[in-house]
């Protein structure tokens, strides 16, 4: 009876289903059994995919959910205990990344992490599973998982991403990897979403797109590290750019800000973020006034976001929804944006936009000369705190995996 009146009302008030959890008694997080496939292993929490993941498992963890990760090791990262905290169980599965994985018509991305071990695992019991990334959904059609609870959470409309990269690729071999996956990818992607129950965006727009499917489509904002917003007021020294250097359109965005945004500025630039380039330490160590922070902890990096007077969030793709963007607005001071970087958001209020470089030049040394103020920080409060509380979208996600929650027409609008 409970549940017939949740379902109710929350098909006319598409937020209402979550907040009213409480105030009804349902308590779905408790005892509460999820599997969740993880792209690669949620810690250190150290770039935007691993950082929705990670920060989810802690959200859940909070509400009682017992979850089972399954994560795929490679590239470096390592088993990492602190998952057993969030976690009732923890698998890893090694991913071959051979050249002969790309002699196939699924995406390298897919096939890599197509273990039959992850398929046995996910046999042995009846729990909704939840898919990070098409990357993880390879099993998502098998018949034997025809009957379970199948969510998958998109991170970008992946084919349209590769085709983007494939844009930005600085080689030709890169490019022509970017474009055979994104065509992959998009064959993937109509084959595989029709058997899952529930698509998750991450941005209204995507949710609008994923709706072309026969699933339930629904919009769950990012999870990010912040519990409430803790901006500094006052004053910075510096301006930060921080990202995955190794992303093709993060080393891009870094080399345009430096080459013809802060060449001559007289403005302290610091980037900040994994596996810079070559070419990306040359160019920052020819201008007086770029530092170039390689690979830092997360401590590391907190404190510079969190010391920065200004933060440039700057993209050449609209794919996703930057996390970078939020860290910098829950933790950091003033913010810079072009189009890109805000697209898919309604975060535009709480940035200064600026597209070209003599508009991001402008807005630095305007934006230099400001203190961020208390009132700043109660505006972001009010905005943030309202859509992009983690407590409040692991309940929906919740909500969603014990079948109380269903997309509305009021939820499209």
């Amino acid at each position: 009876m409970q549940e017939v009146l949740l379902k109710k009302i929350v098909g006319k008030q598409p937020w209402s289903g979550v907040l009213l959890l409480r105030h009804l008694g349902l308590r779905p997080s408790s005892n509460m059994h999820l599997h969740v496939v993880s792209f690669d292993i949620p810690w250190p929490a150290n770039y935007g995919g691993v950082m929705v993941v990670f920060h989810q498992l802690r959200a859940l963890h909070r509400l009682g959910a017992r979850i089972v990760l399954h994560s795929f090791e490679y590239g470096g990262r390592t088993p990492q205990p602190i998952l057993e905290e969030y976690c009732e169980a923890v698998h890893y599965y090694p991913r071959s990344r051979s050249l002969w994985q790309q002699v196939s018509i699924e995406p390298f991305i897919v096939r890599t992490r197509k273990s039959g071990t992850l398929l046995h695992r996910l046999l042995q019991d009846e729990y909704p599973i939840l898919f990070e990334g098409l990357h993880t959904a390879g099993w998502l059609a098998h018949e034997a998982l025809r009957k379970r609870h199948k969510i998958v959470r998109m991170h970008n409309i992946e084919w349209q991403y590769y085709r983007q990269l494939a844009q930005s690729a600085p080689s030709l071999t890169q490019r022509l990897f970017f474009e055979m996956e994104s065509l992959r990818l998009r064959r993937a992607e109509a084959r595989l979403l029709p058997f899952a129950d529930d698509v998750l965006a991450l941005s209204p727009s995507e949710r609008d797109y994923f709706a072309r499917y026969p699933v339930r489509t629904h919009y769950l904002p990012a999870f990010h590290p912040y519990d409430a917003v803790c901006s500094l007021p006052g004053s910075g020294q510096y301006a930060l750019f921080h990202g995955k250097c190794s992303v093709p359109d993060n080393e891009r965005a870094a080399l345009w800000l430096i080459e013809d945004v802060f060449a001559g500025l007289p403005v302290p630039l610091v980037v900040a973020g994994m596996a810079p380039s070559a070419r990306l330490r040359t160019a920052a160590a020819r201008q007086p006034n770029v530092r170039l922070v390689a690979d830092p902890d997360n401590a590391q990096m907190e404190a510079l976001i969190r010391q920065a007077h200004v933060h440039l969030l700057y993209s050449f793709q609209s794919a996703g929804v930057k996390l970078k963007l939020l860290q910098a607005l829950f933790g950091g001071r003033h913010c810079v944006a072009n189009d890109y970087a805000l697209a898919g958001t309604a975060l535009h209020p709480l940035c200064v936009r600026a597209n070209t470089a003599a508009e991001t030049r402008h807005a630095v040394l305007s934006l230099m000369a400001q203190p961020f103020k208390e009132s700043d920080i109660a505006h972001r409060r009010a905005v943030l705190e309202a859509h992009y509380s983690n407590e409040h979208n692991a309940r929906l996600l919740l909500a969603i995996v014990a079948g109380l929650y269903e997309p509305s027409t009021a939820e499209r609008v």
